[in-house]
């Protein structure tokens, strides 16, 4: 863990946890659900959709952190799970969960944070923009929206057998699988005039976040608070990764 690592937790607080792989499922040949027990951790925080941890990959003697969505949870049984996507080449996470087996141990941390919470009154729409990395919490956020309220989905291609991945679309909602490489700001940027008393929930590389975020305020018009933006990853760099030398 870096210095700098170490500082955050002291000054956050920040709960951890040991969690436990209980099962392994291949969704995709890049995408891996991976089922943990951690009923500690689940007595002691609830799990509103988009809920994250931070896990713990070990290095060596070291370990270092990234952020992951919690879903499909089971109270009563103590167990959730997780989705990784299997990044070609080396990357700490993805080695880790292409390794993973039954009773292998992870740390968790819990940072504090604002809970995904339907507005109330809830609005016209909400637009969802993502990438396979976020699915999960997409997929969350659809189940937790009220009937009625339509939901139109975005989100970026990497290979082909994305498509294929399963996602929580309700009768009424749209879902475009956005094939053009860093297609989704133009895909955003298409919707100008549609999204009259929407609300916006991106999450995607940092710089396409931006981006979206931007366009969705300035050529949308949708204000500030209606739009929750949020960088899940960094193109170019292995997240979640030791950094070398250390």
């Amino acid at each position: 863990m870096s210095r700098f690592e170490r500082a955050v937790l002291r000054v956050l607080r920040a709960p951890d946890h040991w969690i436990t792989v209980r099962a392994v499922t291949d969704v995709t040949p890049r995408y891996r659900r991976i089922r943990f027990h951690g009923p500690g951790l689940l007595a002691e925080h609830p799990t509103p959709p988009a809920f994250w941890l931070r896990l713990w990959f070990p290095a060596g003697e070291d370990e270092y952190q990234r952020g992951y969505t919690v879903t499909d949870v089971d109270r009563d049984g103590g167990a959730f799970s997780v989705e990784f996507v299997l990044h070609d080449g080396s990357a700490l996470a993805s080695d880790w969960a292409r390794a993973a087996e039954e009773g292998d141990r992870l740390r968790a941390t819990v940072y504090p944070g604002k809970p995904f919470a339907v507005p109330d009154p809830a609005p016209t729409g909400y637009l969802l923009v993502g990438d396979p990395a976020s699915l999960p919490a997409i997929n969350d956020i659809l189940r937790a929206l009220p009937e009625g309220t339509p939901a139109r989905v975005l989100l970026q291609r990497q290979h082909a057998e994305d498509m294929d991945l399963p996602a929580a679309i309700r009768e009424g909602d749209e879902l475009t699988w956005v094939v053009e490489e860093d297609g989704l700001p133009k895909a955003v940027a298409a919707l100008k005039g549609d999204l009259d008393g929407w609300h916006a929930w991106v999450a995607t590389d940092t710089g396409t976040t931006k981006r979206v975020r931007t366009l969705l305020r300035d050529t949308c018009g949708l204000p500030k608070d209606a739009v929750t933006a949020r960088g899940y990853w960094i193109k170019g760099r292995s997240m979640g990764g030791a950094p070398k030398g250390e």
